[in-house]
């Protein structure tokens, strides 16, 4: 393929997304949502788009029976090579590329330990992260940048997601081994979590810095913290962004300097560009008006106020529970008042904390309320979730899933009234956006991308440390459900429109994602070495 030269023309159309998750095949979190959506989205305007992910262990009979095997040969890390294999899937708007190596072919999950593992070895914790998924990163950059070079494809722009790819521009960029053959490809990396521990920061010890492969000084100048930081080596070859305006801003202020730490510092002293692009909602498999495409066993109309098919899945989803004991805790047999729900990690960035109290609070004060957590996650969490739901059996009005499936999720947003969501801090949140389409008003936080969701008119927000906070949110939700029904109506309609109007992924692409990536104007590599 001819490229322009850089900065002389528009560069030409094509798209490359590398990640760890894709929707429909690699699932853990919103990572997997956005993956699949951007793909979809790049795609429906016009672009040439792949994605590259690892072939997970648990993938090899599905891929091998719709795959083609399209190349096969070894990684070019200088100290430690790996065969790899290109596994290709065509699907109808876009190419998947599944790259197989060693660090990838046992792994039942994505990240974390499964029970078959635990059973198998005790050191494997269920739940805990895998002990060699610093490797299983690094083999997957340099991986991916053989591959390209190997098979001859010179990518024009790639959009990698989050730390688990932070170094592929400056394997691509500034090793010895791929000179020249990335100089006209523009780099990208999307920061979905840059908590501790979400930017795949490794300590800055001799062994990693030979896992990580660049030559000269250019690993030592992603240390901070005497911590090897993805995300800086991102920076040097990459533009950065984050995957909303309002958390972009978190990172740059300070706002968010408890979770995120040194990386927060080391933007504001670098200067480091930092673009926030609030992420989008493919809505196609996702409104009600449509059961058969969302998934669900009847339709509702929020925009005409018909709720006749709400009730009907809310009555689905008590059967379904009922039938799949199997990790379902409590019980949901009372509907005289709203349903609460939840669905997503069990983890304190998550506000679990927040969530347990009210939930076992309102229990007690406000019997009217019944709630469904749908999540998985610390195992301490799940724990103080299976002994609630224990405790209040009787009362029939909480349940506990822990666990994920696609059905019982589809029929969890169609139910809910009103989705909880008290994060202590939310890079974006995607599950407000699907909550809002179905008619369940969110109570979020008000921090990160949560800012979306507009006080009263489209869901529910507050301020943990002002007017009760989450208690006082929840209280208001459930006074305006008792006194004021067609306010609840109003906010529903207003709710859905807004997704439809404000976050369609053809949209964010059009204005910002491709205005950002296309930029002709040179990017600044820095050089400076940040503060430790």
């Amino acid at each position: 393929m001819d490229l322009p030269e850089f900065g002389k023309a528009p560069l030409v159309k094509e798209i490359w997304l590398v990640a760890r998750e894709l929707g429909g095949w690699a699932e853990a979190g919103g990572v997997k949502d956005v993956v699949r959506d951007q793909a979809l989205a790049f795609a429906s305007i016009g672009w040439t788009t792949h994605v590259v992910i690892p072939f997970y262990g648990y993938l090899r009979t599905h891929v091998e029976a719709v795959g083609t095997l399209a190349w096969r040969g070894t990684s070019h890390h200088p100290s430690r090579p790996a065969p790899v294999e290109a596994w290709v899937v065509d699907e109808a708007s876009f190419t998947v590329h599944f790259l197989r190596s060693p660090g990838f072919d046992d792994k039942n999950s994505l990240y974390t330990y499964t029970a078959e593992d635990e059973a198998r070895d005790p050191a494997h914790v269920r739940g805990q992260g895998f002990c060699d998924g610093f490797q299983m990163n690094l083999e997957f950059q340099w991986s991916v940048a053989s591959y390209w070079k190997a098979a001859e494809l010179r990518p024009s722009v790639v959009l990698g997601h989050d730390g688990h790819v932070g170094y592929l521009p400056a394997v691509a960029k500034a090793h010895p081994g791929f000179e020249g053959w990335f100089d006209r490809t523009t780099f990208g990396v999307l920061i979905h979590n840059a908590g501790s521990g979400y930017r795949q920061e490794m300590p800055a010890t001799a062994d990693h810095e030979a896992l990580i492969g660049l030559p000269g000084d250019e690993a030592g100048l992603s240390v901070l913290e005497r911590q090897f930081e993805p995300l800086l080596g991102a920076a040097r070859h990459s533009r950065l962004a984050t995957v909303s305006a309002n958390y972009a801003n978190e990172l740059k202020t300070g706002r968010n300097d408890h979770w995120s730490g040194p990386f927060g510092r080391w933007l504001r002293t670098t200067k480091t560009p930092l673009e926030g692009i609030t992420n989008g909602l493919s809505t196609d498999d996702k409104d009600p008006r449509d059961p058969d495409a969302a998934g669900i066993p009847a339709g509702f109309d929020p925009l005409k106020g018909d709720w006749d098919g709400k009730n009907l899945c809310r009555r689905a989803l008590r059967e379904k529970l009922l039938l799949r004991p199997q990790a379902v805790y409590g019980r949901l047999v009372r509907w005289d008042g709203p349903l609460y729900v939840m669905q997503g990690r069990l983890t304190a960035q998550k506000g679990v904390d927040a969530l347990y109290d009210l939930t076992a609070r309102a229990l007690r004060e406000k019997p009217r309320a019944s709630f469904l957590i749908m999540a998985q996650g610390e195992k301490r969490y799940e724990e103080r979730m299976i002994q609630l739901a224990r405790k209040t059996l009787q009362t029939g009005s909480f349940a506990f899933v822990n666990k994920f499936e696609e059905s019982l999720s589809r029929l969890v947003f169609a139910a809910g009234d009103f989705f909880l969501m008290p994060s202590e801090y939310e890079p974006c949140g995607l599950t407000d956006l699907k909550a809002q389409l179905m008619g369940n008003l969110p109570i979020v936080h008000r921090v990160g991308g949560l800012v979306k969701v507009r006080d009263g008119k489209t869901g529910f927000s507050y301020d943990k440390h002002l007017e009760g906070g989450f208690w006082g949110a929840f209280v208001r939700t459930l006074r305006l459900w008792e006194d004021d029904p067609e306010a609840i109506a109003v906010m529903r309609r207003q709710a859905f429109l807004s997704v439809l109007e404000d976050f369609q992924w053809t949209r964010i692409l059009e204005e910002h994602y491709v205005p950002w990536l296309t930029d002709p104007a040179p990017f600044p590599i820095l050089t400076a070495i940040p503060p430790t």
